[in-house]
């Protein structure tokens, strides 16, 4: 029997790391959940893969937020999900 405060996620990997030598590292993840949306989100940006800054607000000329990289995260059906997190490339 499921306990009230109790839920369960399901992360499926399709991409991790370097596509070739010298890119930009890419993961991205189709989850699963029996939760809320920004539970969902929270578990993602903090837990699975961190990132506090979306790709909307990435901003490539200014160094502090470039080095951050950035992510996407989107709703693709009744708990389905899909989140992308670009780390640059630092040598």
């Amino acid at each position: 029997m499921k306990e009230e405060n109790e839920f369960s996620i399901k992360v499926k990997v399709i991409r991790e790391g370097q596509p070739r030598a010298y890119a930009d590292s890419e993961y991205e993840y189709e989850i699963e959940a029996d939760c809320g949306d920004d539970m969902v989100k929270n578990f993602c940006t903090k837990v699975l893969r961190p990132c506090s800054q979306a790709c909307t607000g990435w901003n490539t000329n200014d160094a502090n937020s470039y080095f951050h990289g950035c992510y996407k995260f989107s709703r693709t059906g009744e708990g389905k999900y899909r989140y992308y997190k670009k780390s640059p490339y630092t040598g």
